[in-house]
């Protein structure tokens, strides 16, 4: 006989006694409410802001950035005290610095470096102390912050240092220095604050011309993630020598915002320094095209990324040293030489695949093109810098990653008899292929980290000359991952195909492709490479490697 209890148990589950707090579908309302709030938050943020050159308000806070433990001694500019250990920030706007208990003091007593200004009478931005080795004063021609201490002025626009004694008596106007014809002046700025947005940032709405000879505003796009902090480092360097609205990053904003400089100041040409890798590179330079700019901005390179195949082309190294010298690198971007780049339309037309019929894709190639084994590489490698497990970026390790990946296949060989899986036409003549494994369409000399495969070798009836400008691409073959691993140290040399205007390629089965760097599985289809037209860069002179 079964036993009851008098007491009853409430054995309902706690969601339902949860329900009874809220009405009917309250609770379940409430909370689809609040995400799509965020969700239409988030959306119009990004809408609103796409093609906008973002402009931080000075007279906020300053831009601070950790101070890096070197050789110069940190004093903060409130207490005066030395940081030791490095422990400390300062503006790299502006060059302020400040320990961690003065930082609030410092964004109330100290003005960073205007963006803006209504005054075309622009005075000096006197900092003090914290001046760089082998400071001069400008007026005495002694050197500058030779006792300890907080001693001595740097102006943050011209970088000219004086005495604290021989301050008094020094122009007041400032000149913005050796490199006046680089940096957009505050009165040339005008922002505009977007009402009722939901980002209160302030935006760029025009620039005008200061009426300078020689004007040439650089606008300097990095994304401060890129490679082992490169970028941030750039980034922070050039907003000490620039006005600090040229300086974007694309961590926060795509290259439409950027190079909507070029839009503001048209028909005026300016120059961009794109720091990064042959990817940035070409994403800057297919951004212009889409954009049809005219002019197209003057390009310069500051290598950051592993192949940096562009940038040894056009004369700015192989890559760049771990000390910056922006005083250099302004330079040589001031005493570069203009010539032209050829630009290449890639169209994917694939076939149906599992019976869905793929879209077509079209891309814009500057540097090379490859299909088969040197694709795989650079696919597998991609695949790892993207993975969760990728934490350690520095291009040491990337070129040993590159490497694991390469000898991984000579064992694999999985692009092995690809002259069965494809059918190459260059000018509209079919190409009869031998046994190989990757075929390179090339559009600069220098492939895989600066190894001229063109120029290695070649027979009496091809065109020897090779030209970047010259709206003709050669094409070349190679045997195995093995074959490539002697092309890099000069120990072999490629397959001459031929040289052609025209290039088309018929896959038949699925092979690793990149462009520029940028790999992809592709089905089988079919891709035509042809001539656009030609984007200005700038040759560097001043550099020897």
């Amino acid at each position: 006989m079964a036993v009851f209890s008098k007491h009853r148990v409430d054995v309902r589950p706690r969601m339902w006694i949860f329900g009874e707090l809220f009405p009917p579908f309250g609770f379940t309302s409430f909370v689809s409410a609040v995400l799509v709030c965020f969700l239409s938050f988030f959306i119009f943020k990004k809408l609103s802001s796409e093609g906008n050159v973002p402009v931080r308000d000075s007279t906020k806070n300053h831009n601070w950035t950790p101070i890096k433990i070197t050789s110069k001694a940190w004093y903060c500019s409130i207490c005066e005290s030395l940081l030791l250990n490095g422990i400390g920030v300062y503006c790299d706007c502006c060059g302020v610095c400040a320990d961690p208990e003065c930082v609030k003091k410092a964004n109330l007593a100290l003005k960073c470096k205007v963006i803006t200004s209504s005054s075309e009478n622009h005075l000096h931005h006197w900092v003090k102390g914290n001046l760089p080795l082998w400071a001069v004063c400008q007026k005495c021609g002694e050197d500058c912050s030779m006792e300890p201490g907080l001693v001595d002025y740097q102006c943050c626009w011209c970088q000219k240092t004086v005495h604290t004694e021989c301050l008094v008596g020094t122009e007041q106007i400032c000149d913005f220095g050796p490199y006046r014809n680089m940096i957009v002046p505050p009165w040339c700025i005008q922002v505009a604050r977007r009402k009722g947005a939901l980002n209160k940032h302030l935006l760029l709405r025009g620039v005008k011309d200061p009426g300078w000879k020689k004007w040439t505003p650089l606008i300097v796009i990095a994304n401060k993630k890129s490679g082992n902090t490169d970028g941030a480092l750039v980034l922070s360097e050039f907003r000490k020598y620039l006005n600090p609205v040229q300086v974007i990053d694309l961590s926060e904003r795509k290259p439409s915002a950027a190079l909507q400089w070029c839009v503001l100041l048209a028909p005026k040409q300016i120059k961009v320094l794109v720091a990064g890798g042959d990817g940035t590179i070409s994403w800057v330079l297919t951004t212009s095209h889409n954009l049809d700019l005219d002019p197209e901005p003057l390009l310069a390179i500051l290598p950051l990324g592993t192949g940096n195949d562009l940038s040894r082309v056009l004369g700015w190294g192989k890559e760049n040293s771990s000390e910056l010298h922006i005083n250099e690198i302004l330079e040589s971007i001031q005493d570069a030489r203009v010539s032209e780049l050829d630009r290449w339309k890639v169209e994917v037309t694939s076939t149906r695949h599992l019976g869905l019929k793929l879209p077509n894709k079209t891309y814009f190639m500057y540097n090379y093109i490859s299909i088969g084994v040197d694709a795989q590489v650079a696919l597998n490698f991609h695949k790892t810098r993207d993975s969760i497990f990728y934490v350690y970026g520095s291009r040491v390790f990337n070129k040993m990653l590159y490497l694991c990946f390469g000898t991984q296949q000579v064992v694999t060989a999985d692009c092995k008899n690809l002259e069965k899986r494809l059918d190459l036409y260059l000018d509209g003549n079919h190409i009869d292929l031998p046994e190989l494994e990757s075929i390179v369409v090339l559009n600069i000399s220098s492939w895989g980290a600066g190894v001229n495969l063109w120029g290695m070798s070649g027979d009496g009836n091809a065109r020897l000359n090779q030209s970047y400008h010259d709206g003709v691409l050669e094409v070349v073959g190679i045997y195995s991952s093995f074959h490539m691993a002697q092309l890099q140290i000069g120990l072999s040399c490629p397959i001459r195909l031929g040289q052609a205007k025209n290039v088309e390629i018929r896959l038949k089965q699925k092979a690793p492709m990149q462009v520029d760097g940028e790999p992809w599985e592709q089905h089988a289809g079919k891709l035509k490479v042809t001539f656009v037209n030609r984007c200005p860069v700038l040759i560097n002179q001043n550099r020897s490697d």
